[in-house]
């Protein structure tokens, strides 16, 4: 693993703890980064692991992960969306448990190559993988309207309607320093330990053009059909709009219908797929944020497959 490129995991003593490995298990780290959850699962447990990165950066930087747990670290370069297609390549029906780490890691942060900061000047990029379209590319090809959906929804910015128009005035806009100055010019300039007024224009742009909400209601949904009863999924989220889709798909899953007709019994469709582990996020200790200030804003949130009534109740005819 590349040292200069390592980051800190964030709550990773509470998400192997939730993990509940077990031996000869089967697992999925969806979100491989620099490897440190894939490292420590395979440390504490003689499972075998799926690790999962749209980065090709971090597939390279995984070598040394490779060489280290050999045939029990299958290292797949591609979106956790496409997980249906991943397991079946490697022929795996089920598995043990998946770990999800949301959002854009720190080191494609805190490389100015990568366009992800406005503390760089550098070209507008924010491509997480091999996607061809860039935000230079979504900030040129789109109209007022669009870039203002993008910053609402996304950025959950409250000036979107000025700032868009802003951004579409100066179009073409080429590289970071272009877009934050534009942001201050409507925002005010930064102001000291306070949120950057460029954070939610930068974070709703990077969505945008990685397709981040999607990716995370397909892998999720995806995941579920392939857990085993017992498995979990546990997702860490950095922001509302991430946190909302983890606890809306928990609650929706681990919900028990009501049938019409209360005397007619549950349909497979309308019983619950999850218990939810945790009834509130699981927040990083100041310890942690103090070690490592990102970690401030993470949520983790844990559910478990359940064993489905209709399968209990045909196995006991």
């Amino acid at each position: 693993m590349n040292k200069e490129l390592r980051h800190i995991p964030v709550l990773l003593n509470e998400t192997i703890q939730n993990l509940n490995l077990i031996d000869n298990g089967t697992y999925v780290d969806a979100t491989l980064g620099m490897g440190g959850y894939t490292e420590r699962i395979l440390s504490l447990s003689n499972c075998k692991l799926v690790s999962i990165d749209r980065d090709p950066l971090a597939i390279e930087n995984a070598t040394e992960l490779k060489k280290r747990f050999g045939e029990r670290l299958h290292v797949v370069n591609g979106l956790f969306s496409n997980l249906d297609q991943i397991l079946k390549k490697l022929s795996i029906p089920k598995i043990n448990g998946i770990t999800f780490d949301f959002g854009v890691s720190s080191p494609q942060i805190d490389d100015p190559t990568r366009g992800f900061s406005f503390r760089y000047n550098s070209a507008l990029d924010m491509r997480m993988g091999r996607n061809e379209f860039s935000a230079t590319d979504f900030i040129n090809d789109s109209d007022a309207d669009l870039i203002e959906k993008i910053l609402r929804e996304y950025g959950e910015e409250k000036q979107a309607r000025r700032l868009s128009k802003a951004i579409f005035n100066s179009k073409p806009i080429q590289t970071t320093k272009e877009l934050s100055q534009i942001v201050y010019s409507i925002l005010g300039n930064p102001k000291k330990d306070k949120i950057d007024p460029a954070t939610r224009t930068f974070q709703a742009i990077r969505i945008a053009v990685n397709n981040e909400l999607e990716e995370i209601r397909l892998g999720l949904a995806t995941a579920i059909k392939y857990l085993a009863p017992k498995g979990r999924i546990l997702a860490v989220s950095f922001h509302s709009l991430e946190d909302r889709i983890v606890k809306r798909f928990f609650t929706e899953n681990s919900s028990l219908k009501r049938n019409i007709n209360r005397h007619l019994p549950p349909s497979e469709n309308e019983v619950p797929k999850l218990k939810v582990v945790t009834k509130k996020p699981i927040l990083p200790k100041d310890r942690e944020i103090n070690d490592n200030p990102r970690s401030r804003s993470a949520k983790l949130r844990v559910a478990e497959k359940v064993t489905s009534l209709l399968q209990s109740d045909s196995r006991a005819a």
